[in-house]
């Protein structure tokens, strides 16, 4: 069971104390452009890269 926010003491937010900066996931970025890329440059279709054994 949750605690109303009226129960919740000042101060105890999600980030206490907040972060230096903002965390960024490089890696997951990298690989999902590189994807995207990747799929624009096909020249075949999509269905047929589905259908391929």
């Amino acid at each position: 069971m949750r605690p109303s926010p009226s129960s919740v003491p000042p101060g105890s937010g999600v980030f206490d104390p907040p972060p230096a900066a903002a965390a960024v996931p490089w890696g997951y970025l990298l690989l999902t452009a590189a994807a995207v890329n990747a799929a624009r440059r096909s020249t075949r279709p999509p269905v047929e890269e589905l259908r391929e054994p």
